[in-house]
């Protein structure tokens, strides 16, 4: 077989080679320095890399909010939402607005276009509110307009013990305060608490009994606490300010006010008339930890804080600090510990990936060669790092995982690079001339082969929506990483491979003998003849071929091989959340929150029972709240919402490998210990690591609402008949009992008005708002209303009395109409429209989310809009978010393949050879699907990252194939005998590249821990997709290009 080093290579090779391959292999100091820069470069940007648990991400939408306490749904829909909807509809950069017009609170979303500059739209909407007239309406507030963000959440801190609810806020309070005080903390909150409120409680028969009504008192306090400038008056020795302070700030202070003086010269005040409650606001709220009453201080990240520094110094305050007796502090919800977990995860698997490369390496080729090979990895990495830091790049859950990806392939080209050189010095070259010719023989298509995977990454740079920009680092910190490797590849390793003295000795040189030995005779009795077969009957091998890729068709078409866009990722916590009719009573939620709790509580005594002692119970925390939610968003941010009918249980997992049971585990075995509680309308239970948008949601849209209303009853009864769909619900939630009032004809006789009749009645059950003080951070109301038990029965509105324009009194039902509704407890618009929305979970051991949305598509909705003129629908959460997320990398990847395409052509100087490389990747495929299947996983956009990266190893092997027969035909070898000589050539080291990858990956293939299943899918698609696809590029490649050469010839 002819030789990439012939006889006669070294006479003709120049005495002096140009060029800067040549000058750092004769330079060894200069290579030594590069090496020693990208290493220390490397540490000192890693040193200095922001921690974070994921990427901050921008949502581009901007929220306008605007309170109307007191008001419902439809009032607040018709005064609130439809108007800011209307107005801000033809600002440009705009793509969709979304609304919700829920009790006492309208919120109206505006998303943005991409690449539109969020502040000059933020600045227009602003604009067109302002231009709104009588906006917004009496006693609601002034809207409050901004860019939405994410705060990535960090931890908790808990506050719990028997000290009362007062205590326990004030010492939460005080922690706040203190945190907000150390350098690197600015976002602090509370939750699980009640807000403050200051009431001043007049019965009606104490008004009555003064001839007084609630607007007098009001009145008369708001007249009396407040602080009013008075101008300044100019004295010889100076200016003085003039000023009125009689501002009120406490009950006691309160209770001193005047309410009117009387003819006897006698006071009667406040504090006479009234009983002044300085607390908390009525509406209830329980939150416990451990079963004991708690407050939750949470403690998130913004910018350039640094979520394990927030933790240190978090760790470093708990140390000092005091509480009183009966109060204890303990940290919860930690995401920092899932950050530690990923970080020792990718040390241990790097290391023990680095070890099996080497190893590997050694098996074959020299000590030396071995060792420098492998010390590509770590130069590749802490280079790639500090190029990728210049670009914002963090440490992150995200960015770990891009350097997983990148582990099995970052030295391939340090391999083709050294087994060449290695080639060289087994042709008789010595020293430098050996290393120059054994990396100029491979340096234009291992040029060609890096950038065409970086070609791969690079569509990823530019995806669009929120994945895209949690993704982002995988594309920067891949082609990074590969550009470093390929010049170490050029630049730093023939330096250290230019002396020909070897390293093995003794007995490890005998091994790397007889394997090179067996590896030869391997060559030459198998791959040789099977490859010469495969020439032979090339058509054959194509129609073979294609009948494998028919397969991996095949079994998607059968449900063999399984895609889940957004897998299920393992959490260290199960957070169960109920919601209940809208108006049900506190106690009632309360109630059946304990079925949820004593559900958890005899799984953990049951699992507890089982296993051995001293080891971890199955459960670390346990969290209740009832009448608030708040839901963690993953990467960055969530929400929260209030109400006596909701509630929400979080079961805390004890830390990665010290858990006796998974979180999903538990998920499934504690839905089915809660059973049905009666009256729910909604319990989902979550285990995965982050709550996303519902794997199923449809909206559905009508001009009719009856006609929405039984459309979205018959959509929820199709999904409950298929098998794996759970958790149905949809958001037309019924509201709370409505009382609506008219004036009769009697009552407009008297002169009253509707907003006469209004006012009455808001000030008798919700309160006259007086004025809102500050104390501390807090914002507090004053508010006069009557008390409590005078609120609490209808028979109190039957009974009240109104205040006519005369002074006098007429009873209620004499001057109004009265008449009971009830509507939503929601209303959702979407770009002006309401909307009826349906979700469900999908228990992906029965099925998957994008079969149970083909189901919809080709099925159910075409049923359903034959029977109802009129209907349409859309996909939303996790499906719309799908679809656009595909299309947007499908694009991408187009440009990318004929951006290869086009290197490809310019480096083989054909516009076929190309062609058959690129036929090779998708055999790749075929491996990463099979993988999948034995390993048990099911595909997502995770193996996706595993495909691409194997697409770029893929071509590298095969253009080196390539390229070496095109060199071979110049020599004037016969065209099947060059394809055959050069696969046999080129399988040492494919084998050598397919060995270190898979190697390299094998760590976190047969890894159990918890936070490793996120990973394994891109690891299953590499290692498994390699395996095949070198296979291919042995026997299919030549074959391919033997029919090309056919082709070309005719």
């Amino acid at each position: 077989m002819p030789s990439d080093f012939p006889s006669d290579y070294e006479d003709r090779a120049p005495a002096q080679p140009r060029g800067i391959i040549p000058w750092f292999v004769n330079n060894h100091v200069a290579a030594n320095l590069l090496m020693m820069f990208l290493l220390g470069a490397g540490l000192l940007a890693v040193s200095n890399m922001r921690a974070e648990v994921f990427p901050q991400v921008d949502l581009r939408t901007i929220s306008i909010t605007v309170a109307y306490p007191g008001a419902t749904p439809n009032e607040v829909e018709d005064g609130i939402t439809r108007r800011v909807e209307e107005a801000i509809s033809g600002i440009e950069g705009i793509d969709r607005v979304r609304s919700t017009a829920s009790e006492g609170v309208g919120t109206i979303t505006a998303e943005l276009d991409d690449f539109i500059d969020a502040s000059t739209v933020l600045n227009d909407i602003k604009d067109e509110v302002d231009r709104l007239s009588d906006f917004p309406p009496a006693d609601a507030d002034e809207p409050a307009i901004s860019k939405s963000s994410r705060a990535s959440s960090v931890m908790s801190l808990v506050v719990f013990g028997q000290g009362g609810e007062r205590a326990i806020r004030e010492n939460a309070e005080r922690i706040r305060d203190d945190l907000l005080q150390v350098n690197g903390l600015s976002l602090v909150s509370l939750s699980g608490v009640r807000g403050y409120e200051l009431s001043i409680e007049v019965s009606e028969e104490t008004l009555r009994r003064y001839g007084l009504t609630l607007r007098e008192v009001a009145s008369a306090v708001s007249n009396t606490s407040l602080d009013l400038p008075a101008g300044s008056i100019k004295t010889d020795a100076g200016e003085i300010l003039l000023r009125t302070a009689g501002r009120r700030f406490t009950g006691r202070e309160f209770e001193d006010i005047v309410i009117r003086s009387n003819i006897d010269g006698s006071l009667l005040r406040l504090g006479n008339i009234a009983t002044i409650n300085d607390g908390f606001v009525e509406d209830r709220l329980e939150s416990l930890f451990n079963g004991q009453p708690a407050a939750k201080i949470n403690i998130s990240r913004t910018g350039d804080q640094d979520a394990l520094e927030i933790e240190d110094k978090v760790k470093t305050y708990l140390q000092t600090l005091t509480l009183p007796a009966g109060l204890e502090i303990d940290i919860s919800e930690s995401q920092t510990d899932i950050l530690r977990d990923r970080i020792s995860l990718l040390i241990r698997n790097a290391l023990l990936g680095f070890a099996l490369v080497f190893l590997s390496l050694v098996l074959f080729l020299d000590l030396k060669l071995a060792f420098w090979t492998s010390m590509g990895i770590p130069i590749s990495f802490l280079g790639g790092l500090m190029i990728a830091s210049l670009f914002g790049v963090t440490i992150s859950m995200v960015s770990l995982f891009a350097l997983i990806v990148v582990l099995g392939i970052v030295v391939d080209d340090a391999i083709v690079a050294g087994e060449n050189i290695f080639a060289a010095q087994e042709a008789g070259l010595k020293d430098e001339k050996a290393s120059l010719a054994g990396v100029m023989g491979i340096a234009a298509p291992v040029t060609v082969g890096v950038t065409t995977t970086m070609a791969a990454f690079a569509p990823l740079l530019f995806a669009s929506g929120i994945l895209g920009q949690i993704m982002a680092p995988v594309p920067l910190i891949v082609i990074a990483v590969l550009l470093v490797s390929l010049f170490e590849a050029f630049f730093i390793l023939p330096a250290h491979l230019s002396n020909s003295s070897r390293w093995s000795r003794g007995i490890l040189e005998r091994i790397q003998t007889r394997v090179g030995g067996a590896l030869h005779s391997f060559t030459e009795k198998v791959v040789r003849p099977t490859v010469t077969r495969c020439v032979q009957f090339k058509y054959a091998t194509f129609v073979g071929s294609l009948g494998l890729l028919l397969i991996m068709y095949g079994l998607f078409q059968g449900g063999y091989a399984r895609f889940i866009f957004f897998p299920h990722l393992e959490g260290d916590r199960v957070a169960a959340s109920l919601t209940m009719p809208e108006g049900t009573p506190f106690e009632t939620t309360r109630a059946a929150t304990q079925q949820i709790i004593e559900a958890a509580e005899r799984i953990r005594r049951e699992i507890d029972a089982t296993t051995p002692a001293g080891t971890n119970s199955v459960l670390a925390r346990t969290s209740v709240t009832v009448g608030e939610q708040s839901f963690s968003g993953g990467p960055g941010g969530g929400s929260s919402s209030n109400g006596a009918n909701i509630s929400r249980v979080i079961l805390e997992l004890p830390l990665g490998d010290a858990r006796v049971i998974s979180a999903r585990e538990l998920e499934q075995r504690w839905r089915k210990e809660i059973g049905e509680i009666p009256g729910a309308e909604y319990l989902g239970i979550q285990s995965s690591l982050f709550s996303n948008d519902p794997p199923v949601e449809i909206q559905l849209r009508h001009a009719n609402e009856e006609t929405v209303l039984m459309a979205t009853e018959r959509l929820k009864l199709e999904l409950a008949a298929v098998s794996g769909v759970e958790e149905i619900q949809d958001n037309l939630d019924v509201g709370k009992r409505q009382l609506d009032f008219e004036l009769t004809a009697a009552g407009l006789a008297t002169g009253l008005t509707t907003n006469d009749l209004a006012r009455q009645v808001r000030q008798s059950f919700y309160g006259e708002e007086i004025e809102r003080l500050q104390r501390g951070r807090d914002e507090i109301k004053v508010l006069v209303k009557y008390p409590l038990e005078e609120r609490q029965s209808l028979s109190e509105v039957y009974d009240m009395r109104i205040r006519l324009t005369d002074g006098s009194e007429a009873p209620l039902l004499t001057v109004a109409r009265l008449s009971e509704s009830r509507g939503y407890s929601s209303i959702q618009r979407v770009d002006g429209r309401r909307i009826a929305s349906v979700t469900a979970e999908v228990d992906e051991a029965s099925t998957t989310p994008n079969d149970v949305i083909a189901l919809i598509e080709t099925e159910i909705m075409p049923r359903m809009m034959r029977d109802i003129p009129g209907l349409s629908y859309s996909k939303e959460g996790d499906a719309r978010n799908q679809s656009e997320d595909l299309a947007s990398l499908g694009q991408g990847l187009l440009i990318a393949l004929f951006i290869i395409f086009v290197m490809l052509a310019v480096q083989l100087r054909s516009y076929i050879q190309p062609l058959v490389i690129l036929t090779a990747v998708p055999f790749g495929f075929l491996g990463a699907v099979l993988g999948h299947m034995i390993m048990g996983h099911g595909l997502s956009f995770i193996s996706i990252f595993g495909m691409v990266a194997l697409s770029g190893v893929v071509v590298n092997d095969s253009i080196v194939l390539v390229d070496y027969y095109n060199k071979l035909i110049k020599q004037g070898v016969e065209e099947s005998q060059a394809v055959v000589d050069a696969a046999v050539r080129r399988f040492r080291p494919i084998l050598l590249t397919t060995t270190t990858t898979a190697l390299g990956l094998l760590p976190m293939l047969l890894e159990t821990s918890v936070q490793a299943q996120f990973l394994i899918p891109m690891a299953i698609s590499l290692a498994f997709g390699i395996v095949v696809a070198s296979v291919m590029i042995i026997l299919l490649v030549p074959a391919l290009t033997m029919i090309a050469e056919e082709w070309r010839i005719r």
